[in-house]
Order: C-alpha cells, then sequence, then structure tokens
C-alpha cells in the first residue's frame, strides 16, 4: 500500500511543472531548517528545567542553613538576657 503510494507520489512530481518543484523543494528546505531550530530549542529548554532544579535544590538546602543558623543564633541571645 505504501509502495502504491509513493509510486503515485513520484508520478506526480514528475508532472508537476519546474517552478513547481523549485518552490516545494524551497519549503522542504525552510522545514528543516525550523525543524533544526525547533529540536535545538526543546534541548535547550530541557537544559535550562534542570539548571532550574538544581539551582531550586540548592536554595532550599541554603534555606534550611539559614533557619538552623537563626535558631541557634536565637538560643544564644535568649541565654545572654
Amino acid at each position: 500500500m505504501a509502495e502504491g503510494m509513493l509510486g503515485g507520489l513520484g508520478e506526480l512530481i514528475s508532472n508537476l511543472p519546474v517552478e513547481a518543484v523549485e518552490n516545494i523543494n524551497g519549503l522542504i528546505m525552510l522545514l528543516k531548517a525550523v525543524s533544526i531550530v525547533a529540536i535545538i530549542y526543546i534541548i535547550y529548554m530541557i537544559g535550562m528545567g534542570i539548571l532550574t532544579f538544581r539551582r531550586m535544590k540548592k536554595m532550599e538546602h541554603i534555606e534550611e542553613k539559614v533557619d538552623l543558623i537563626d535558631k541557634k543564633l536565637n538560643k544564644l541571645l535568649k541565654k545572654k538576657s
């Protein structure tokens, strides 16, 4: 079934005028360029997501440390008073 469709597509392309085929080739090149840009953008977004996740985890760790230091300082200040 797929071979019949491809044969029909090849026959259709061979019957098209040269100008139409050149326009189709230009469209195919444009679609290739857009798809490459889309793939690069997706890879970039995945990378940024990973970095943001790591950054958020590190911020949570720092926040826990700051809370611990704050509690210790409060204890020390209460003992002095």
